[in-house]
């Protein structure tokens, strides 16, 4: 398959992450099909999306109407995958990870032309596990989109054993074209690149945590307003740069040997999950939401983030 052949998209999955991935897709000019199991899940994904649209408007982050993007939009229900799978060109399966569920769409996408191009948006499962037993596993590429998928840029694109460098190939072009920044794992490890980076710094964060160094609150503060208030225009390879690679490994050889080396998770985290305490889904984690619609919680996050996409747009232009 042919970038400029594919036209219509199938997004399997219209849940936090499908509503995302759906509106990136529509908003970049495809007719995308989102399928789900419950009617309501599917009435949920079409109203999120048209609200997160209005907002990019309001950003100034839109080419098109809001009108003519959800236009682009079909939802269906799982009992008629086989008919939206007729009429796709690119799929993109994001249901639970379940290595079950997920092979079992697999199974049923296997019948599909071998030259239309399935992505996995799996965050713990390799590529190589998933499509075990397929008759055309050279075909399936892993995209890995990170929450909210309407807003994060990056993505990373991962392969398995069998995949070709021609799937490989035809992902990171379609996702230059809807707007993303796609990022190429060159070796199948779990935890891919960012997920990576991600544990060892949630391990060093269960750490000061557990031992009383600083407050959730604190933490946040002090993550916020140091790298993590440059990270959007300046990557940590960057940084070293201007901080001095001399500078870099001095601090090096006296912090980490004093760093975690945990194997676990920290027992303060452990203790909330098994009180119930899962974050903002279930209405307390580390801060408290009950006082205040979901709606509105979601609303703020999104707001803070697409006036940064919009800056971080805005400084790409001009590199």
């Amino acid at each position: 398959m042919k970038l400029e052949k594919i036209n219509n998209v199938l997004v399997i999955g219209a849940g936090i992450m499908g509503e995302g991935i759906v509106q990136n897709f529509a908003q970049a000019g495809y007719s995308v099909q989102v399928v789900a199991r419950r009617q309501e899940t599917l009435d949920n994904c079409v109203k999120q999306i048209e609200h997160n649209v209005k907002q990019f408007e309001e950003f100034n982050l839109l080419t098109d109407k809001p009108k003519s993007i959800m236009n682009r939009i079909k939802a269906v229900r799982a009992e008629n995958l086989a008919q939206a799978i007729k009429d796709c060109d690119y799929v993109l399966e994001t249901v639970p990870e379940v290595l079950e569920t997920k092979k079992d769409i697999f199974a049923q996408l296997d019948t599909l032309p071998a030259d239309v191009v399935i992505g996995s948006n799996t965050g713990s499962f390799t590529i190589t596990d998933l499509t075990a037993g397929l008759k055309n596993p050279g075909r399936v590429v892993g995209i890995h989109y990170f929450n909210p998928a309407h807003i994060i840029p990056a993505v990373e694109i991962h392969r398995g054993k069998q995949t070709s460098d021609d799937a490989v190939q035809l992902c990171k072009e379609l996702m230059l074209k809807v707007g993303k920044k796609p990022i190429l794992v060159k070796k199948e490890l779990p935890g891919f690149v960012v997920n990576r980076i991600t544990g060892a710094m949630e391990r060093e964060i269960d750490y000061l945590l557990d031992n009383d160094v600083t407050t959730p609150e604190e933490l946040d503060i002090a993550l916020k307003g140091s790298f993590g208030f440059r990270l959007a225009c300046l990557g940590p390879m960057e940084a070293e740069d201007f901080i001095g690679l001399d500078t870099a490994m001095r601090v090096s050889e006296r912090v980490f040997k004093g760093l975690s080396n945990a194997t676990g998770p920290s027992p303060k985290l452990v203790e909330k999950v098994q009180k119930g305490e899962l974050g903002f889904k279930s209405g307390i984690g580390w801060y408290d939401y009950r006082n205040r619609s979901k709606e509105e919680v979601v609303e703020e996050r999104n707001k803070k983030l697409l006036r940064q996409l919009a800056l971080f747009m805005s400084m790409d232009k001009k590199r």
